[in-house]
This record gives C-alpha cells, sequence and structure tokens, in this order.
C-alpha cells in the first residue's frame, strides 16, 4: 500500500475495512469525479491486487490503485462488442482461487444497472467471499451536480422508469406527478421521452405538456 495513501486514510477513515487474499470487492466508483469516491472505496483501491473495471470509470479513480495493481478493463458498450456478463463473473472467481484481492469497480453504484447482483449470486455460488461498497449513483449525482433535486417538499415527486431490453414501458401511469424523471437507456432517450409525455398528456387531464421534466445521461466531471 502506498504510506501516503494510507495515512491520509487513517486519518479520515480510522480503522478501515481490510482486503483479505481470495476477496472480491464490488465497489461504486461514483458518476466520474474522484471528489464523490467513498473512503472504503479508496482503501480497496489502496489494497487491490487487481482491478476489473467498466468502462465509465474515470481515469483518474483508476489512478488511484495501488503502485503494482493489475488493471483489467470488462466494460460494455451498447451496440458494440462487449465481454459477456458469464465470462465477467467467471474470472472475478478464478482470481479470487488464486488468492487475489479482486476489486470490481463500477461506475455509479454496483447495484445500479451494473450487474452486481448477477456477480454476487456467481460468488456466493462459488464460496468465494466479498463485501459490497456503495457509491454514488449518477441518478442522484448528476441532478445534484446540476442543483435539480430529486425531490422537493410542495414543489415535485419523483418517478423513475427504467427501460431495459426486450421489454417497452407503458408511461401513462406516470404522468400523475407534477415533476417527473426518469432513466433510460441513451440511445432510446429521445423517443422514450415523448412517449413518455404524450402518454402523460393524453392520458391524464391532470399531467399538461409544460409540466416539467427531465431526463438525460449524465456523469460528473471537473478539470
Amino acid at each position: 500500500m502506498e504510506t501516503s495513501g494510507t495515512q491520509a486514510l487513517t486519518a479520515l477513515r480510522g480503522n478501515y475495512p481490510a482486503f483479505a487474499p481470495g476477496e472480491v470487492w464490488l465497489v461504486g466508483a461514483g458518476p466520474g469525479d474522484p471528489g464523490l469516491l467513498t473512503l472504503d472505496a479508496l482503501a480497496g483501491l489502496l489494497q487491490a491486487d487487481v482491478v476489473v473495471h467498466d468502462a465509465l470509470v474515470d481515469a483518474r479513480v483508476l489512478a488511484l490503485a495501488r503502485s503494482g495493481a493489475q488493471l483489467q478493463f470488462a466494460g460494455k458498450r451498447g451496440g458494440k462488442p462487449s465481454i459477456a456478463q458469464e465470462d465477467i463473473s467467471a474470472q472475478l472467481v478464478a482470481l479470487a482461487r488464486r488468492g487475489l484481492r479482486v476489486l470490481r469497480l463500477k461506475g455509479g453504484d454496483p447495484f445500479v444497472f451494473g450487474r452486481g447482483g448477477e456477480e454476487i449470486l456467481a460468488l456466493a455460488a462459488a464460496g468465494v467471499p466479498f463485501r459490497v461498497v456503495p457509491g454514488v449513483t449518477a441518478g442522484l449525482g448528476g441532478l445534484a451536480s446540476a442543483c435539480i433535486p430529486a425531490t422537493m417538499r410542495g414543489v415535485n415527486q419523483a418517478r423513475t422508469a427504467r427501460k431495459h431490453s426486450g421489454g417497452r414501458h407503458r408511461f401513462g401511469n406516470l404522468g400523475r406527478s407534477a415533476g417527473t424523471g426518469f432513466d433510460a437507456r441513451v440511445h432510446r432517450l429521445r423517443c422514450t421521452h415523448g412517449e413518455f409525455r404524450r402518454a402523460g398528456h393524453c392520458r391524464h387531464r391532470r399531467y399538461r405538456a409544460h409540466t416539467p421534466t427531465t431526463a438525460g445521461s449524465v456523469r460528473t466531471s471537473r478539470a
């Protein structure tokens, strides 16, 4: 571990969690800005032997990994060739069985669109010990960075509709909110936003075309 990093971590965190050999940590890297990284995520980076990371993890976050740690890319991009999820899960198991400290680093939070649930099921089935370190999910961190409250008493309510591949949502029931936001796959965002507004406006008179909505793909970053 890097001396300067551990000293700073100890001063801020106190007794931080130890990363045992043969263990896997599923860690959320936040929405991009390294300032939104948690202290426990930093503790994992400073101790890991190998970091298996997604495409959305900022390079400045990866730079915090201890000297000598191996970086393995396991990112997915819509419409482009990607590593199969089953292969990623199998790789985590294989690395842990070699006695390595394996950090699975995901953008945002590991359980929000991160397939973290599938990976811990595979680890549990293989008898591999694991820890989950939550991260700031982009859906909330991005809104806050843009000074948009997700909820504000007396002003708005939040509704989240997530568009998954292979399915289609009906948005009519969501139009009852005074202010509404949703997450969707980026390549469907424009069409889905239009469907949402039409459904709310046509099926529920209480939801008007001018009702404020927020839709987008947000990633926080600082120069």
